[in-house]
């Protein structure tokens, strides 16, 4: 009785559905690890071979755009 019930073409579709659902989830985790591993061994390869450079900080302007206020008010007297 089970066995030609799980014959019908319903069945058959649902187990072809999972085997997809389940491979395609493997293959975006299998894909996001790659692509993790690769954005570390970049990064990792980056830091070895980055020269350190010591700059003054005094030489350097971080923001050229901001400039300081002056304030050029006067107080006034309470009358």
């Amino acid at each position: 009785m089970i066995e030609r019930i799980m014959t019908q073409p319903i069945f058959m579709f649902t187990r072809v559905a999972l085997s997809a659902l389940i491979t395609a989830s493997a293959g975006i985790l299998i894909i996001s690890f790659l692509y993790f591993a690769w954005i570390f061994v970049e990064d990792v390869y980056v830091a070895l071979n980055k020269e350190e450079v010591v700059i003054e900080e005094t030489s350097i302007d971080e923001f050229p755009h901001i400039q300081p206020i002056t304030v050029t008010a006067t107080r006034r007297p309470i009358k």
